[in-house]
C-alpha cells in the first residue's frame, strides 16, 4: 500500500479542500485495497491507482462518471437502497455487498464492497469505499476441479500404459501387500481373467518360487521381501514359478524400492518377464553339455545306491563313493576292516543279529536301523547272503523317519483338538454311518459325549438330535457341503458338515461339528442394533455447527460435532472453553488454525481453515471450518459463530490421486527394461533411463515414424536394415500388439553393435482408437553370446564322443576275439570256475559292445539325421509292431492305437522312439501280459502322443532320472538293457522341437508323452 499511498496528489482531482483531504487521510488509512469516493449523485470524485487497474478505464474517464458506467442497474438501486435505510438508522454499512464490476474491455470481475457513508453537519455528502477483487477466492474450486481432473487424465494413461506394457508388474506396499498388478501377471503365473481389485488381492507370496539350482525360495529371499529390507534393487533374477496346472515356468524378476519422504520404502515395483523358452534351451544345451562330458565315464562305471560287501569273516571287502561318504565319518577307508572293530556299537545291535541270520539261513533281509552318534541318523539296510559273505545295500532314510515322528506328533495334536473341542463337538462318520472319531461335548446333555458314541451307529444320537444331523453326514458322503443354524432344547446350535477325500479324491468319510452359538447370536442382535444406531448418527453428524461467546470463551456445538472432536456432548450443549476443541487440532496444523482465529478476532471478520482432528483414540479426520467474528461498536469480538463438515473422503482421494500419480511415474522410470511411448503420429513423448541406457545416450527426439528413419537398427539374423514400416513401434501403431520379440542389432552411442529383443502394445481410447504405443527392449546380447558358445561346445563334445566311441569299437573286437579263441582252445582245461569267469568276461565284453553301439547311436541323433519331411505315424507304428512281432507274441502283449495323425520329422528316429517306448511298455509290465494304449492329442502347432501301460509304474521322484543317460533304476539280473533308449528317446524328440515326460505312480502304470511338430494342411 505503501507505493500507492505515495500518490495522493493523482488520488483525486482537486485536492485543495481542507474537509476532502481530511476524507482521503480517513479512507487511506482504513482499506488497503481499490479506493474510491463517490458525491451525493453518485458520480466519481476520487479514485486510486487499483479502481484504475481494476475497471480499465483512465482516471480521465472515471472523474465525474456515473457509477452506472462499472456496476449493473440492479447493483446500484441495491446500493442505493442500503444507503437510504442507512441514513435512517446509524449512518453505518457494516455489511460488505458482493457484486461484479463491469470493465472497459467488456469482462466482469466478482468483487466485495465495503462501504462508509459521507456525512457533514447532517447533510450527505456521498459515500467512501473499498473494493475487494475475489475472483481468486471464487476460482479455487474451480482450480481444484481442474487440477484433479488433469491428474485423473494422467493417471489414466499411465494406467493404461502399464496395462498394456508386455511385461508383468506387482507393486507391493510397505507391509508387502499387493497393491497394483497389471493384466501381464496372467501370462506369468497362468491365472484367470480376474478384475484389478481380485488381481490385486492375488498373493504371488504363495505361488511356489524355486531358484535355478531347484531349491524353494525362502520368504526373506524373495525379490520384493529383500528389496524392502536392505532398500536396494534386485536385477533380473531368474526363478523357477509352479504353476497351478502343474507345469513351471520360468521368469527372471527384478524389483525396484520407492522411498517416501523419511527415507523409508514406501512401495517396491517387481517385474516378471517370462524367459521359459530361453531357459529351456539354455538348460538343454548345458544338460547336452555335461551329458557328452559324462558319456565316456558313464560306459566304465556309474554310481548307484551306498554299498559295501562284508567276507565271511566280517571284513569289508569293498565299499563304494556313496557308502563311505554315509559311512565313514573319519575318512581312513573302510576296506580291510573288520565292521565290528570299526563300528563297536553294532557288535551288540539289531545289525549284528539281522547279520548273522542272514547269513545262517542264506536268506536276504531288509530292515530299519539308527546309527548313533557319530553318525546319528537312520538308513534303510537290505542284506543279500551267500557261501562267501554278505552284500550290502543301504540309503539314509533321516528325513524320512523325521517325517513321520512330525506326523506322529500331528496327529496327537489333532486329537487332542478333537478331544477338547470347545463349547461343541466334532465327529468323523464312516461310510456305514458310525461314528470313527468323536471329541467334545454338548452342553446339558450327557448322551452326547466320546465314551457313548465313538464306534456306534448315528442311532445312538438322542433323536431330536439324530433327526437334525443324519440327513446331513448322508448328504456329506454324497459329496455335499452343508453350513446352518438349528435350535435345539431352546438353544441355538451352528452345524458344519463337509466330506472327507482320500489321496485320490474318493469320499470316505464325512466331518461334522456343531457349537453353541445362542450367546454369540444375542450378541450379533446386539451389535446389528448398535450398528444402525451408529450408522444414523454418523450421518446426521457429517456436518456440525457451533456458536462461540466469545466473553464467556463458551462454545456451545451439536452431538455429532462433540464426537468429532471427543468431548462429551452433554457438556458441549451448554459450551466449554475453546482450547477444549483445539487441543484435539492435530499438532501439525494447530499453530495454523490458531493464527487464523486471531486474525479472524483481529479483524471482525470472516474465518476459513482446512484441519485435521485427531480423536481420543487416534483416528484422524480432515475439516473444513467456516465462520464470521460479529463485533460490539467498539470492535470488541461478541460471538463467533460458524460451521464445520467433514471433508476426510475428499481430502483422502486428492492424495491418493496424487500418490499414484507419484507411484506409476516412479514405476516407469525403475522398470527393468527399456520402456518408450509414443503418441498417434509416432512422436516420442517418453523414454525411461534404461532406454536410454541401451542406446547410450538420449536419442529419442522423433517427431514423427519418418524419423525413424535416423535410427540405426539392424535385423539380428539376416544383418539387413530394419525399415521404419517394419520398426516395432510402427507396427503397434497400426493396432498390432506384438508379443513374439523382434530381435534386432542396433548400433549405441559409443559405436557398440548390440542385440535387443522389443515387444509392444497399442493402448487404445475407449473407442478403440490407438492413442499411443508402448515398446519394451531387453538387451540380450549376452544371452545371445552364450548360447552360441555353449552351441560350439557342444558341435566339439559330440565329435569327440563319436570319434571316441568308434575307436572303441576296435579293440573290443579283439577283446571278444581273443575271448572266443581262448573258450574253443582252452574250454575243457579251465574248469568249472574258469569257465564262469570266461562267461562273465564275454557277457561283460557284449554288453560293451551293446552300450558304444547305443552310444553311437546317440551322438549321431543330430549329425545323422535325415531332413524333416510329412510323417505318417500310424504307417511308423505299424512298422515298429513288425519289428517287435517275435516279442509281442512271447509275452502275449497287447497294444492298441487310436488314429494318429501326420507330423513334420525324421521318420527314421520316430520309428526308434516308438521301438524303444514299446519296448520299454513290455519289459517293464509286470506279471501279467503286457497292455499297451497310445493315443494323439492335438496341442497348438504340435502333436502329443501318448504311449500307456499298465505295468509296475515309476517312483514320481525318478521321473526325470529316467531320461539321463545310462540311469537305470533296475539291476540287470531284473531287466536287461543299456540304459540309454529313453535318453535317445528324448535327444530324437528335442531334435523335432519337441519335450518328453513320464507321469507314472508305482504300481498303477506309466504314460509316456512326446510333442512333435504337425504337419501342415497342405502337407497333410
Amino acid at each position: 500500500m505503501s507505493e500507492r499511498g505515495d500518490r495522493a496528489a493523482v488520488f483525486r482531482g482537486d485536492a485543495d479542500d481542507e474537509g476532502t483531504i481530511a476524507q482521503y487521510r480517513t479512507l487511506v488509512n482504513t482499506v488497503d485495497d481499490a479506493i474510491y469516493q463517490l458525491d451525493a449523485d453518485g458520480r466519481f470524485v476520487a479514485v486510486n491507482d487499483a479502481v484504475v487497474e481494476m475497471s480499465g478505464y483512465s482516471r480521465e474517464q472515471l472523474l465525474g462518471a456515473h457509477v452506472s458506467l462499472v456496476l449493473d442497474d440492479h447493483d446500484v438501486e441495491r446500493i442505493e437502497r442500503e444507503i437510504r435505510d442507512e441514513l435512517a438508522s446509524d449512518g453505518r454499512l457494516n455489511d460488505p455487498y458482493e457484486f461484479a464490476i463491469r470493465t472497459a474491455r467488456g469482462g466482469t470481475i466478482p468483487c466485495e464492497l465495503r462501504a462508509s457513508l459521507l456525512v457533514e453537519d447532517g447533510t450527505f455528502r456521498g459515500t467512501v469505499g473499498v473494493v475487494r477483487d475475489i475472483s481468486g477466492r471464487e476460482g479455487t474450486e474451480g482450480v481444484l476441479h481442474d487440477r484433479e481432473r488433469q491428474l485423473e487424465r494422467e493417471r489414466d494413461l499411465t494406467d493404461r500404459i502399464v496395462e498394456t506394457i508386455p511385461v508383468s508388474i506387482v507393486v507391493f506396499d510397505r507391509d508387502g501387500e499387493v497393491t497394483r498388478t497389471n493384466e501381464r501377471i496372467r501370462d506369468v503365473l497362468d491365472i484367470p481373467d480376474l478384475s484389478e481389485v481380485e488381481r490385486a488381492a492375488f498373493p504371488p507370496s504363495h505361488v511356489a518360487l524355486y531358484d535355478e539350482d531347484g531349491r524353494p525360495v525362502p520368504t526373506d529371499e524373495r525379490p520384493s521381501v529383500r528389496v524392502r529390507e536392505t532398500k536396494e534393487p534386485v536385477e533380473e533374477r531368474v526363478f523357477r514359478v509352479e504353476l497351478p496346472n502343474g507345469e513351471s515356468r520360468w521368469v527372471s524378476i527384478s524389483a525396484t524400492p520407492i522411498l517416501a519422504d523419511d527415507g523409508a520404502v514406501d512401495r517396491v515395483v517387481t517385474a516378471a518377464e517370462d524367459v521359459t523358452d530361453l531357459k529351456e534351451r539354455e538348460r538343454r544345451l548345458e544338460r547336452r553339455r555335461d551329458e557328452l562330458s559324462a558319456e565316456m565315464n558313464e560306459v566304465y562305471g556309474r554310481i548307484t545306491d551306498a554299498f559295501y560287501a562284508l567276507d565271511d569273516q566280517w571284513r569289508f571287502t569293498y565299499a563304494n563313493e556313496k557308502a563311505e561318504e554315509l559311512i565313514d565319518v573319519s575318512g581312513e577307508g573302510l576296506v580291510g576292516e573288520r565292521i565290528w572293530d570299526r563300528f563297536e556299537w553294532a557288535s551288540d545291535s539289531k545289525l549284528r543279529a539281522e547279520y548273522e541270520t542272514a547269513m545262517e539261513t542264506q536268506e536276504a533281509t531288509h530292515f530299519e536301523l539308527h546309527y548313533p552318534d557319530p553318525l546319528d541318523g537312520w538308513f534303510e539296510i537290505h542284506a543279500y547272503p551267500s557261501e562267501t559273505g554278505l552284500s550290502v545295500y543301504f540309503r539314509d532314510i533321516t528325513d524320512r523317519k523325521e517325517r513321520e515322528r512330525r506326523l506322529e506328533e500331528t496327529e496327537g495334536e489333532y486329537r487332542t483338538l478333537i478331544e477338547n473341542f470347545p463349547n461343541g463337538v466334532v465327529a468323523l462318520v464312516d461310510e456305514n454311518l458310525n461314528y470313527t472319531t468323536f471329541g467334545g461335548e454338548l452342553e446339558g446333555d450327557s448322551h452326547v459325549r466320546r465314551e457313548t458314541l465313538e464306534g456306534a451307529p448315528l442311532d445312538a444320537l438322542p433323536p431330536d438330535i439324530e433327526a437334525v444331523v443324519a440327513p446331513r453326514y448322508e448328504a456329506a458322503l454324497d459329496g455335499e457341503s452343508a453350513t446352518f443354524t438349528s435350535t435345539i432344547d431352546g438353544r441355538e446350535h451352528r452345524f458344519h458338515f463337509v466330506p472327507v477325500r482320500d489321496t485320490d479324491g474318493e469320499i470316505f468319510a464325512a466331518l461334522g461339528m456343531s457349537q453353541d452359538v445362542t450367546e454369540l447370536k444375542r450378541y450379533e442382535r446386539h451389535l446389528e442394533e448398535a450398528k444402525s444406531q451408529l450408522e444414523a448418527a454418523a450421518e446426521a453428524g457429517a456436518v456440525g455447527t457451533w456458536e462461540w461467546r466469545v466473553p464467556e470463551d463458551r462454545v456451545a456445538v451439536g452431538a455429532s460435532f462433540a464426537d468429532l472432536f471427543d468431548i462429551d456432548p452433554e457438556a458441549a450443549r451448554d459450551g466449554v472453553p475453546a482450547e477444549r476443541f483445539l487441543s484435539s487440532v492435530h499438532g501439525a496444523d494447530r499453530e495454523r488454525v490458531e493464527a487464523s482465529i486471531d486474525a479472524a478476532m483481529d479483524s471482525c471478520g470472516e474465518y476459513e481453515a482446512e484441519y485435521r482432528v485427531k480423536s481420543a483414540d487416534g483416528d484422524v479426520r480432515w475439516v473444513v471450518a467456516r465462520g464470521r467474528v460479529e463485533c460490539d461498536e467498539s470492535g470488541d469480538p461478541v460471538t463467533f459463530p460458524g460451521a464445520i463438515t467433514d471433508i476426510t473422503e475428499q481430502k483422502q482421494a486428492e492424495e491418493e490421486l496424487q500418490r499414484t500419480k507419484n507411484q506409476l511415474e516412479s514405476l516407469f522410470r525403475v522398470l527393468p527394461v527399456g520402456v518408450i511411448v509414443a503418441d498417434a503420429d509416432g512422436r516420442i513423448v517418453e523414454a525411461n533411463d534404461r532406454a536410454k541406457e541401451i542406446w547410450g545416450r538420449d536419442i529419442f527426439a522423433a517427431e514423427g515414424v519418418a524419423d525413424y528413419e535416423r535410427y540405426p537398427i539392424w535385423w539380428a539374423d539376416t544383418g539387413d536394415p530394419v525399415a521404419p514400416a517394419e520398426m516395432t513401434m510402427t507396427r503397434v501403431l497400426d493396432g498390432q500388439e506384438v508379443t513374439d520379440p523382434d530381435v534386432f542389432e542396433i548400433e549405441s552411442a559409443g559405436g557398440e553393435r548390440r542385440i535387443v529383443a522389443t515387444l509392444g502394445m497399442p493402448v487404445p481410447n475407449e473407442e478403440g482408437d490407438v492413442t499411443h504405443g508402448v515398446v519394451t527392449m531387453t538387451d540380450i546380447s549376452d544371452r545371445r553370446e552364450y548360447r552360441r558358445k555353449l552351441e560350439e561346445s557342444n558341435e566339439r563334445l559330440e565329435q569327440f564322443a563319436y570319434a571316441a566311441s568308434h575307436d572303441l569299437q576296435e579293440p573290443l573286437r579283439m577283446i571278444t576275439s581273443y575271448l572266443s579263441l581262448i573258450e574253443r582252445r582252452y574250454g575243457d582245461a579251465l574248469g568249472e570256475d574258469g569257465a564262469e569267469f570266461l562267461e562273465f568276461a564275454v557277457d561283460g565284453a557284449e554288453r560293451m559292445r551293446e552300450m558304444i553301439d547305443a552310444l553311437l547311436t546317440y551322438s549321431r541323433v543330430e549329425t545323422e539325421g535325415d531332413p524333416f519331411e510329412p510323417v505318417d505315424l500310424a504307417a511308423v507304428l505299424a512298422e515298429t509292431r513288425d519289428d517287435l512281432q517275435m516279442r509281442i507274441e512271447e509275452t502275449d502283449a497287447e497294444i492298441t492305437s487310436e488314429e494318429l495323425p501326420r507330423v513334420r520329422g525324421d521318420a527314421s528316429q520316430l520309428r526308434q522312439v516308438f521301438q524303444n517306448l514299446l519296448d520299454n511298455a513290455i519289459e517293464y509290465s509286470g506279471d501279467g501280459p503286457p497292455r499297451v494304449d497310445i493315443t494323439a492329442e492335438r496341442e497348438g502347432a504340435y502333436w502329443r502322443v501318448s504311449v500307456s501301460d499298465e505295468g509296475i509304474g515309476i517312483d514320481p521322484e525318478h521321473t526325470d532320472r529316467v531320461f539321463e543317460v545310462f540311469q537305470r533304476l533296475h539291476t540287470r539280473d531284473e531287466h536287461d538293457g543299456t540304459g540309454i533308449g529313453l535318453s535317445l528317446c528324448r535327444r530324437i524328440v528335442e531334435r523335432h522341437g519337441g519335450t518328453v515326460r513320464v507321469d507314472s505312480e508305482p504300481g498303477e502304470g506309466a504314460t509316456f508323452s512326446f510333442t512333435l511338430p504337425a504337419a501342415s494342411d497342405e502337407q497333410s
